[in-house]
């Protein structure tokens, strides 16, 4: 593996490379932490059955990875050309696929607490081909990735013939001086956002994500037999589960109906808290630090206590700008802030290409920061135009059939209580409807367009016309009946988990005119990755 950072005008390095030896257990740790389910189950069914002791299982299953792991790493190599990257893997089904350097939109390379003890990186290369990386390199010496990262900038260069574009979105985790592609401290740098630990615990309360690490817990509580264990003497003494209900049935006989309801109630709450506190502590740790700085090469993000990431967003690449409002967020006066970027998923997040930018954004801090992603933006909203006036009728009545469907049981169940149950789902389904029309709007400013969505949970979407690959027009059979229509708006940044860009109940006629006008304004901008 070289050491040295070779330079554009050098010859190609036409030998080929390994990844680093720890490259077996770390694949064998993916495979098991991927299989560990099947496994467990596995194993628990062969003790019952067959009476094989689950150590056994474990370890004949745990063969084939073994194996997988190591013919991997023997079989995978790759080597520098002058204009591509060429990776060969495979035993039986060999593949070679040939990457060139200008193609290759995001380098991501991830390195928990494990990788930073041993100086190793896992890296994702990708193209923009898809969600999945083009190839994923487990592990390499982060010298390597020095290496990688600058054949890929030399690449660039000669490809463009000049100075470098801006450098790939980048993520990287553990020794900044090793792997940060732009310290905070270069000269031009500008923190644009810092969220002191105040901030990460007010985004916990918000996110509630401590319900998601509970069932989590309970899953594998379940798969592993914990509760079997814990529930054993019950199960075993038949005698043990009419007990504990007769006893309940004495205290609620005994401490009134009230009282009963009232621990129930304060259960619930106790769980519900307790959920919000495990949010809170897992924001600490997953977002500490969490820092966008705004560079020469993009926004620049770096956050984690455990796995450190840091990732590069260059403004260039920006598809889209969404705007999310809760109704917490709207309680405590915050906004969180994501971007879609064009290029498939990287590393440290779940939804595609970085979306939460800012986690969390004062609402009075919102415009200034929205200014720094996209500076020809104004500042304030604009004046939002409305939809068809067609469209209350509508949801209410889409609203009021699924309140009917809800409410049909309760008529079954409370008899005459019925009806106010219906008319309450019904008075709900008219306020919802109400307020998700009053809600919708679209825009034109800025070269950009501007579409808002939402009630209780609201999403405001920002596309420049430069990003535009698709103006599409659909009309359902409901839509023509009533003369309404709906814009769909595509970008190459567009993933399932974003707001889409669709804007909805459009008279048929404004909607052929923003048709014609929005795929006009991108037809005459150039664009651009």
């Amino acid at each position: 593996m070289p050491s040295e950072t070779r330079s554009s005008a050098q010859p190609p390095d036409p030998s080929e490379h390994r990844l680093h030896p720890l490259s077996i257990g770390f694949l064998l740790w993916g495979q098991i932490r991927r299989a560990i389910l099947p496994l467990i189950f596995g194993a628990a069914s062969a003790r019952f059955v067959g009476g094989i002791g689950m150590r056994t299982v474990f370890l004949v299953g745990l063969v084939p990875f073994a194996v997988a792991s190591a013919v991997r790493y023997f079989t995978f190599r790759y080597r520098y050309e002058a204009t591509e990257l060429v990776i060969r893997s495979g035993l039986f089904f060999r593949r070679e696929r040939h990457v060139p350097y200008a193609r290759i939109q995001n380098l991501d390379a991830v390195q928990g607490v494990l990788h930073r003890l041993l100086d190793v990186v896992e890296v994702k290369i990708q193209t923009g081909g898809g969600d999945e990386p083009e190839a994923t390199m487990t592990v390499l010496p982060l010298p390597a990735l020095d290496v990688l990262r600058q054949r890929v900038l030399d690449g660039r260069e000669r490809a463009v013939g000049g100075k470098p574009e801006p450098s790939p979105t980048e993520a990287a985790v553990g020794p900044e001086a090793a792997v940060d592609p732009a310290p905070a401290s270069s000269e031009g740098a500008r923190t644009l956002l810092h969220l002191p630990p105040r901030e990460l615990i007010l985004h916990g309360l918000i996110q509630n994500r401590g319900m998601l690490l509970i069932a989590a817990a309970f899953g594998l509580g379940w798969e592993t037999g914990l509760f079997d264990r814990l529930t054993g003497p019950l199960v075993d003494d038949e005698s043990a589960v009419p007990r504990l209900i007769e006893g309940f049935a004495a205290d609620v006989t005994g401490a009134g109906v009230v009282a009963a309801v009232s621990a129930a109630v304060a259960l619930v709450i106790g769980l519900l808290l307790f959920a919000r506190l495990l949010s809170m502590a897992w924001a600490l740790v997953r977002l500490h630090d969490y820092r966008v700085v705004r560079s020469e090469e993009g926004l620049r993000t770096t956050f984690g206590m455990l796995t450190r990431v840091a990732a590069t967003i260059p403004l260039r690449r920006v598809q889209t700008v969404t705007i999310h409002e809760g109704p917490l967020h709207r309680w405590v006066r915050r906004v969180a802030v994501g971007v879609q970027t064009a290029g498939g998923k990287q590393a440290g997040e779940q939804d595609p290409n970085r979306q939460r930018l800012a986690p969390i954004l004062r609402r009075d801090r919102l415009w200034s920061f929205l200014r720094e992603v996209m500076p020809e933006l104004g500042t304030e909203e604009p004046r939002w135009e409305p939809v068809s006036p067609g469209a209350f009728r509508r949801v209410a009545k889409e609203a009021a059939f699924v309140a009917t469907l809800v409410a049909i049981p309760s008529y079954f169940f409370f008899d005459v209580w019925g009806v106010a149950i219906h008319a309450a789902f019904l008075a709900w389904a008219a306020l919802y409807a109400r307020k998700y029309v009053d809600q919708l709007g679209w825009a034109l400013r800025d070269d950009m367009v501007w579409f808002r969505s939402g009630w209780l949970w609201r999403r405001t979407t920002i596309a420049r016309f430069a990003k535009i690959q698709v103006v599409a027009l659909r009309a359902t059979p409901f839509d023509r009946l009533r003369g309404m229509a709906r814009l769909k708006v595509d970008t190459a940044g567009a993933g399932a988990a974003s707001h889409k860009l669709e804007i909805p109940y459009l008279p048929v006629g404004t909607a052929r005119e923003l048709r014609t006008l929005v795929a006009a304004e991108a037809a005459r901008t150039e664009f651009r990755w």
